[in-house]
């Protein structure tokens, strides 16, 4: 039976997920301006990517685990997978689209990053009573 703590975890997971759809797709409207279609599409590529990447470890790392040894090999079997998971989606960008517009797909991709690295942190200061 999930906890309060499982249910905030799950809800700031949607939360960051969502933030990173929305930093994806306004990066991938500035690079529209910038690059034209190429740029536009490589950004949605690199967005994509991000929140593909960050969904499967969000889902591996909400999995309950037995002990803290089992959580922690979990959270760096994920990691390990979230890595192959980019550089496979990177390699299909390259192979999908005839023009990729590398700084767009790597911009979005880093506001996908940035997200999620930002979004607990606030929480996390709010909750501390600094934020």
């Amino acid at each position: 039976m999930p906890t309060s703590s499982d249910s905030d975890a799950r809800r700031l997971a949607h939360r960051v997920l969502v933030l990173q759809a929305l930093a994806g797709l306004a990066v991938a409207l500035v690079c529209l301006l910038v690059w034209g279609r190429d740029g536009l599409m490589s950004a949605v590529a690199g967005a994509v990517t991000g929140v593909i990447a960050n969904l499967y470890m969000t889902f591996r790392a909400l999995r309950p685990a037995r002990t803290p040894q089992a959580a922690l090999g979990r959270l760096y079997f994920g990691q390990l997978i979230k890595v192959i998971v980019t550089i496979g989606l990177f390699v299909l960008a390259f192979w999908l689209l005839p023009h990729v517009a590398w700084p767009a797909l790597l911009i979005a991709y880093l506001a996908t990053l940035v997200v999620s690295w930002s979004a607990p942190l606030r929480v996390i200061r709010r909750g501390s009573g600094r934020g």
